[in-house]
């Protein structure tokens, strides 16, 4: 045995609480429906898992459950004998008076499997982190995502009927019609916002592409400011640009100061007052920038999920961009590199309840047409793995002054497809909706405001 193997003998259990379990069980046939949080797994005693399976077997089979059923059943499969046979199961259905407390007696038993799950990985996590031959970055993912998936279990709740889900969303629409609650955190976007069903929510993933010049990089920038100005916290990896040059547009946008004399110094009377009010904002967010450039996939999970813990949450995430993320699996083809990235990221959306706004290079073809969902660069698995694709696509002079931006949402898994005009001044960084022309002669509609 290896010195930090486990000793299985004092694993954490409660023999007491499994016999009070089993025994309510088997004595009401009704109390298997007032603790459906407990597996058979959940059992330390390997006869006990057993004894469990075979009676939610028969309630599957709207069977009655007492000793006798319950002794057939495991006949049936050639385990009587391992179970103790009918004078263990008489003992069980004797050892509690009635199921009056089969609650607490189960809570009990969940927590020991929990205290013994987390003990199994601990070992594990050990053994990976002794392991000489294996990368430490990959060991630490590893790691992480062994306790997350404990946690995850713990969380897990048995499947409920529709009527008590019903009872729950109409709270939900009480409260979103009262104002109490938000369906999404909303962008300045309106029209963008209506697309997303109420703003950026957690578990999707989005992708936003362009060609280089199209904006890409500020539009997400500005939409990080503004999760991060109403208070959500949001982490910024750019493989791009330097977090110095990020922090110069996010004081040119918020201020209205020139970007370009942020950069040289050559101020103009009045600017010093709006760079002061811009950094008094700015450093109230809970906006979070590395500009680490080649993150690998198990570089950025791990720097979101540092974020999540140290901040107790975490709203969006924006990496920029997809095709400048390195990979651990060199001798893979970078088609291949760029589809287990883009996958990783939706995982990671789901597994942190977080917003992924990912960006993406589109190919040269759609320089000379409207883009569509073939030009994203290098892979067709960045399409299927976004709940949302917005391709961005410059048209011109906006009526409002700057540059006409056509924002086209080609994917939309909830909710509709269509065109935004966005106007966007490359002078403070400034984007916002345009009253310009988005759909011209081609096929489509704007999205409903």
């Amino acid at each position: 045995m290896r010195a930090h193997e486990i000793n299985t003998s004092n694993l954490p259990w409660s023999e007491v609480m499994e016999h009070a379990v089993l025994g309510a069980l088997l004595t009401d046939s009704d109390a298997v429906l007032r603790v459906p949080e407990v597996k058979s797994e959940h059992f330390f005693d390997r006869r006990h898992r057993l004894i469990h399976a075979a009676i939610l077997e028969l309630r599957a089979q709207h069977h009655p459950v007492d000793v006798v059923t319950v002794f057939e059943a495991l006949r049936a499969r050639g385990q009587d004998h391992e179970c103790g046979g009918l004078v263990y199961l008489n003992q069980l259905a004797r050892c509690v008076p009635s199921s009056a407390n089969i609650e607490r007696h189960a809570e009990i038993v969940v927590q020991r499997a929990m205290q013994r799950a987390i003990a199994a990985a601990a070992d594990r996590a050990l053994s990976m982190a002794l392991d000489l031959d294996s990368d430490p970055g990959v060991a630490l993912d590893r790691i992480q995502k062994l306790f997350g998936e404990i946690a995850r279990s713990d969380a897990a709740q048995a499947p409920e009927r529709i009527g008590t889900l019903l009872a729950k969303r109409t709270e939900h629409w009480e409260s979103l019609e009262a104002g109490t609650c938000l369906p999404g955190i909303p962008t300045r976007f309106e029209r963008l916002n209506a697309a997303l069903g109420g703003g950026l929510k957690g578990g999707k993933n989005i992708v936003l592409a362009g060609r280089p010049g199209s904006g890409k990089s500020s539009l997400a920038w500005s939409i990080a400011c503004d999760v991060a100005g109403r208070g959500h916290p949001v982490l910024v990896l750019s493989m791009e640009m330097q977090a110095g040059d990020l922090v110069d547009r996010a004081v040119a946008s918020l201020g209205g100061v020139s970007l370009s004399r942020l950069q040289t110094g050559k101020f103009e009377p009045g600017d010093w007052a709006l760079i002061a009010d811009a950094c008094d904002d700015a450093a109230s967010m809970p906006l979070f920038i590395s500009d680490q450039p080649a993150l690998s996939l198990l570089e950025v999970r791990a720097k979101a999920r540092r974020a999540k813990q140290e901040n107790g949450r975490l709203a969006l995430v924006v990496v920029d961009y997809l095709q400048l993320a390195a990979s651990s699996n060199t001798s893979d083809r970078r088609h291949h590199q760029i589809e287990a990235i883009s996958r990783g990221m939706k995982a990671m959306a789901n597994e942190l309840d977080i917003t992924v706004l990912l960006l993406s290079q589109l190919t040269r073809e759609s320089e000379r047409e409207e883009p569509e969902l073939l030009h994203l660069k290098e892979s067709g698995a960045i399409e299927e793995d976004a709940d949302t694709v917005i391709l961005l696509h410059a048209l011109g002079q906006a009526p409002e002054g700057g540059l006409l931006v056509l924002a086209k949402v080609a994917k939309n898994r909830q909710g509709p497809r269509g065109r935004l005009a966005l106007a966007f001044d490359g002078a403070t960084q400034r984007w916002q909706s345009s009253a310009g022309n988005v759909v011209r002669d081609r096929a489509g509609a704007s999205l409903p405001g």
